[in-house]
């Protein structure tokens, strides 16, 4: 049996009015996400109540851009603080919170193959620069003494021009690229 109480009843009573003993359960109101007990969705900080012994389930639901953590609390009758659904064993008075966190910003290696007759002066050469999704990083290739730039090769798709030798690529994967040298021609 649950009773919906408002936020100012302080759980206090343990008749329900049938001689069982009764808990209350409180949902405090949390930000990034929502809270639904038994199905229903908490929306602001609500006290239950619940005859002893009651189990009760609870789902949180984080709002866009957030992830769920951990309940927080009196959580020790929670029977996975880890997990977004998980049930409570009514057998005493708790209060529990649902804790978001911001989802961490999705990042992407770029990883530029040291190149023959000449290097990447920007970023520079080498494995995993990290950068954020959409992140546009600048490229720009060198040539040796009596090379030219021909192209860059490899993960390409998103280089704005794979025929400059300085240039951008906009990160939206994990990327391997190269740039690739020639000969400059002896005019004869």
């Amino acid at each position: 049996m649950a009773v919906w109480g408002d936020s100012g009843d302080d759980g206090s009573s343990n008749d329900n009015g049938n001689g069982d003993e009764s808990v209350t359960l409180t949902i405090n109101r949390t930000t990034g996400g929502v809270v639904a007990v038994n199905n229903i969705t908490i929306s602001e900080k609500s006290v239950l109540t619940y005859d002893v012994g009651a189990v009760v389930s609870l789902n949180a639901t984080p709002d866009s851009g957030y992830q769920f953590v951990r309940w927080t609390g009196d959580a020790y009758t929670v029977n996975d603080v880890r997990a977004s659904e998980t049930i409570i064993t009514m057998s005493d008075h708790y209060s529990i919170t649902a804790d978001f966190e911001i989802l961490p910003p999705v990042q992407y290696t770029l990883n530029i193959i040291g190149p023959v007759h000449g290097s990447v002066t920007t970023p520079g050469e080498g494995r995993f620069f990290l950068y954020e999704e959409g992140t546009v990083v600048g490229l720009i290739a060198e040539p040796d003494s009596g090379y030219e730039f021909a192209r860059w090769t490899g993960n390409v798709d998103t280089i704005a021009n794979v025929n400059a030798s300085s240039t951008t690529i906009t990160m939206n994967g994990d990327y391997y690229i190269s740039a690739h040298f020639r000969e400059i021609p002896l005019d004869c």
